[in-house]
């Protein structure tokens, strides 16, 4: 089966909301289908790498990310957020290959030098061996904070 990895646009996106709605996990998963129109907005924002892997026409995986320019590496930082690849996908390289199509994407939108970094919530989570299979490192000084909704409100 061909794999094809390639940048979102528009057209896709009542695609990627159907996706997501049978391939994120149960506890991620709002009751109504993702919005296709929130999804055109990701697209079109500058600073969004949004991936799809197609195998037979159909949507498979998807890597979200957003490049940033960067005061301190005087470049771009890029951050890969979200790796998705369909449960019965699994297993055959379709999240490694997302994940190094984000890298080089990310390389040639940023501005070198271009720091890229990931994070996932558990080392056994599925992301986690895209994430080493395609070079990444398991960095030592990343840790997660959450701020609540209310906060933010």
């Amino acid at each position: 089966m061909t794999l094809q990895i390639m940048r979102a646009t528009d057209q896709d996106s009542q695609e990627i909301a159907s996706f997501l709605a049978i391939a994120l996990p149960k506890h991620w998963r709002l009751p109504e289908l993702p919005d296709p129109a929130q999804i055109r907005r990701v697209i079109s924002h500058r600073g969004s790498i949004l991936l799809i892997a197609r195998q037979r026409e159909n949507v498979v995986g998807l890597a979200l990310g957003w490049y940033f320019p960067n005061t301190i590496g005087q470049g771009d930082t890029a951050m890969l957020d979200e790796l998705l690849v369909d449960t019965n996908s699994r297993r055959r390289g379709i999240g490694t290959e997302l994940v190094a199509a984000f890298a080089r994407t990310a390389r040639q939108l940023g501005k070198a030098p271009i720091e890229i970094w990931a994070t996932t919530d558990f080392p056994q989570e599925p992301a986690a061996t895209a994430f080493s299979r395609s070079g990444g490192k398991k960095g030592v000084l990343v840790r997660q904070f959450d701020w609540p909704r209310e906060v933010c409100a």
